[in-house]
């Protein structure tokens, strides 16, 4: 078996070591510069482990002797599913870990943002010290909107009350019994976000969450409220987002995803001193990247064992 790390994922000695009992390894620790880069570093693989460099078809068609690709992260949106169903190519994912990590990660946002902690940096290096710059909220006694409440959602959940927020969320199964475990309320979107002082994004993309968030959704939320994500950049309409900042239709925004990656450096979101941008990086925590790669290499050796796990594309075990 030829296996090939295509693109940087954390690989300590250990787990490359676990990999080359395995097979023929090769390891590129650098994002391809192009897909035709990508597929040169894959053609011949029968097992790719990947992190976010996209999946093409044409990939698909030049990797013939592709079996089996191990993704280093739960979402695979950026994998042509369709042709790896064509290819009999079975995917899988880490479907759980970096809940804590992300769901952290968005409080770390909010108290930033509510704050001003990233403009008293800035301002203190400057050299002004007025406090009155400065004035900022407690997340106490505000109420935070969670769309979705899958793991991630839950934590970001049971965090909240741990500042005394009042929570809302949308689910696509909402009951009482539910709704009391959680100790959420949950509601539809538009009451969400009319309601919300944060707004916090925790769904897959799929074709039903694209764009979710655009101008008339963005229209309802708070001028005092925040918006963040730590999802996928493309569940926000980013052109409406920039606009709603300009004009001052909500107080910021904590983006952690975007419709393009890497963040082109004339982006406009560049130019908002009340949004805070992160690359990628809400799950990036030693802990859970340990427990991400664990989780792709066993994936591996139990493919390799007849027994896969955490496939995402059933329809590809029959071919």
């Amino acid at each position: 078996m030829k296996i090939v790390v295509a693109d940087p994922i954390y690989l300590p000695e250990e787990y490359k070591g676990k990999l080359e009992a395995l097979g023929e390894l090769s390891i590129f620790d650098t994002m391809p510069p192009s897909m035709s880069e990508f597929i040169d570093r894959i053609h011949d693989a029968d097992i790719v482990l990947s992190g976010r460099y996209g999946f093409s078809k044409e990939a698909f068609e030049k990797a013939t002797n592709l079996k089996m690709i191990s993704v280093w992260q739960t979402g695979y949106d950026h994998i042509d599913v369709k042709s790896a169903n064509e290819h009999g190519v079975l995917i899988s994912n880490v479907p759980i870990y970096a809940f804590d990590a992300v769901a952290e990660f968005v409080f770390a946002v909010a108290l930033n943002m509510f704050r001003k902690l990233h403009v008293a940096d800035a301002k203190i290096r400057e050299g002004l010290f007025d406090w009155r710059d400065y004035i900022g909220n407690q997340l106490m006694g505000k109420t935070i909107g969670v769309i979705g409440t899958g793991n991630i959602g839950i934590r970001v959940i049971q965090i909240a009350h741990g500042f005394n927020m009042n929570v809302l969320s949308t689910t696509a199964h909402p009951n009482a019994e539910r709704e009391t475990r959680l100790g959420t309320k949950f509601v539809d979107l538009n009451t969400l976000l009319s309601e919300s002082d944060i707004v916090t994004l925790h769904v897959p993309l799929t074709e039903y969450t694209e764009k979710m968030i655009g101008a008339e959704e963005l229209s309802k939320m708070k001028s005092s409220s925040i918006l963040i994500n730590a999802s996928r950049g493309k569940i926000v309409d980013e052109a409406a987002l920039i606009k709603v900042l300009k004009e001052k239709g909500i107080m910021g925004a904590g983006l952690d995803v975007f419709e393009e990656e890497p963040l082109s450096a004339d982006n406009p979101l560049m130019q908002f001193d009340n949004v805070v941008l992160t690359p990628h990086v809400a799950f990036l925590s030693e802990e859970s990247i340990e427990e991400c790669t664990y989780t792709c290499v066993e994936n591996v050796e139990n493919f390799l064992k007849g027994n896969p796990q955490n496939v995402v594309n059933p329809e590809a075990v029959d071919r």
